[in-house]
C-alpha cells in the first residue's frame, strides 16, 4: 500500500488518477492537479538532521513554500523497501550511502537518471560525487575516515596508514569489524599501501593479518569505537574524523589525521523515485541542495566534507575537512561485487 493513503482506505494514487481525468475535462494540465508539494526523504536523525533542517530544508521550504518530509531509516532497508514498493514508492528521494547507493545504481527501474539539464548545481560537484554514480545519483557530503589518535600515547603522531603497523601501539589499536563500518575501505587500503589494489585484496588481507593480534578490538559500531579511546584501550585507530574531534572538543588528547596516502570516504547520494509522484519537485530540491549556499551552510556546520567544489568551509570546519586533493577515490563499482567474499573472509581471516 502507497503511503500516500486517506483514512477511508482511497488510495491518492487513485485520487489522483480522478483528478487527471478531470482535469483534462476542465482543460487543466494534468500535471498540475497530479503533483503534490511534498517531498519525502530518509535522513540521518540526531545533529546530522538539525543541521540538514537548518541549512537544506528549511531555506528551500521558505524559498518554494513546498514541504520536504524526513524520516529516520537506514539505506539499506530504504533501498530494499523501494525495491518492493517500486510502483507506489515510499520515498520520493533515497538517500544512500556507500555501497548501498552503487547497488542502488545498478537496480532498473527504480530511479530516474540524474542529468545536469535536470540538476543543473551537479555540474559543480568534484567528478567523485557524480561521475563515479554515472550521473544516476548525486552525492551531498562526504565524512572521511582516517587515524584516530592518543596524542599523549603516540608519538610521533602519525601521519601514514603504516603507522598502524608500528610497534609501539601494538596492543593499542583498534579497527572496525563488519558491524562497525569502514571494513571494506580498510582492506582496500590496506591492498594498495602493500602493493595491491581494489582488484587484488590479497595483500590488504596479508598486512591486516600481521596485525590483528596488535588490535585491542574491532569494534561493532561507532559509540563502541569512541568509548575505546575514551578509556585510554585504543591509541590508534581507523575511524571517521567527526567521532574524533567530539573527544577533542571534550578536553582529551585525542585528535584524527588524514594520511598522506589520503583518507577514504563515506558520502550520501540523492536517488530520485522513477515512480515518484513528486519528481519534478524532487529535481528541484537536489538541485536545491546541490548549490553553493545550503553545501556551505551544512558542511560547516556540522563539519563535514561539501561536495560542491565551490562551497569554502571557514573556521574549525576548513582545518579538519580534508580537501579534495587528500581523498582517497576508491570506485566502489569494482568494490561492490566483491563485498560478500570481502566480509566472509574477513570473518573467516581476521575475526574468526
Amino acid at each position: 500500500m502507497s503511503r500516500r493513503t486517506y483514512k477511508n482506505g482511497v488510495s491518492r494514487r487513485s485520487v489522483l488518477a480522478g483528478a487527471a481525468a478531470g482535469a483534462a475535462v476542465l482543460g487543466f494540465p494534468a500535471i498540475v492537479r497530479a503533483q503534490n508539494k511534498e517531498v519525502v526523504i530518509n535522513v540521518p536523525g540526531g545533529i546530522y538532521e538539525q543541521n540538514f533542517r537548518a541549512h537544506v530544508t528549511d531555506p528551500f521550504e521558505a524559498k518554494t513554500g513546498k514541504k520536504i518530509i524526513l524520516r529516520y531509516k537506514p539505506a539499506s532497508e530504504v533501498l530494499t523497501n523501494m525495491m518492493v514498493q517500486k510502483d507506489a514508492p515510499e520515498y520520493d528521494i533515497a538517500y544512500l550511502s556507500y555501497p548501498v547507493a552503487m547497488k542502488a545504481i545498478r537496480t532498473e527501474g527504480i530511479f530516474e537518471e540524474m542529468p545536469v539539464s535536470k540538476v543543473p548545481n551537479a555540474k559543480d560537484l568534484d567528478p567523485i560525487f557524480y561521475d563515479l554514480y554515472e550521473q544516476k545519483a548525486a552525492g551531498f557530503n562526504f565524512a572521511p575516515y582516517g587515524l584516530g589518535y592518543n596524542s599523549e600515547k603516540v608519538s610521533p603522531a602519525p601521519t601514514s596508514w603504516q603507522d598502524l603497523w608500528r610497534e609501539d601501539v601494538a596492543g593499542h589499536i583498534t579497527l572496525p569489524d563488519i558491524s562497525g563500518g569502514w571494513v571494506f575501505e580498510t582492506v582496500a587500503l590496506a591492498a594498495i599501501i602493500n602493493g595491491g589494489d581494489i582488484e587484488n585484496l590479497d595483500p590488504g588481507f596479508e598486512a591486516i593479518k600481521k596485525i590483528k593480534n596488535g588490535v585491542h578490538r574491532f569494534y561493532k559500531s561507532s559509540p563502541e569505537s569512541v568509548q575505546l579511546f575514551e578509556r585510554g584501550e585504543a591509541w590508534i585507530g581507523g575511524i571517521a574524523s567527526s567521532r574524533m574531534y567530539t573527544l577533542k572538543d571534550q578536553g582529551l588528547p585525542i585528535d584524527w589525521v588524514a594520511p598522506k596516502e589520503g583518507a577514504p570516504i563515506g558520502v550520501l547520494s540523492f536517488h530520485i523515485a522513477k515512480n515518484s509522484p513528486n519528481k519534478d519537485l524532487a529535481f528541484e530540491f537536489c538541485n536545491f541542495a546541490l548549490g553553493k549556499e545550503p553545501q556551505e551552510g551544512f558542511a560547516n556546520g556540522i563539519e563535514f566534507g561539501p561536495c560542491n567544489v565551490k562551497a569554502e568551509l571557514k573556521g574549525r570546519a576548513k582545518e579538519r575537512v580534508p580537501a579534495f586533493s587528500q581523498l582517497m577515490r576508491l570506485d566502489w563499482r569494482k568494490i561492490e561485487p566483491q563485498m560478500n567474499a570481502i566480509s566472509e573472509r574477513w570473518q573467516r581471516e581476521i575475526v574468526g
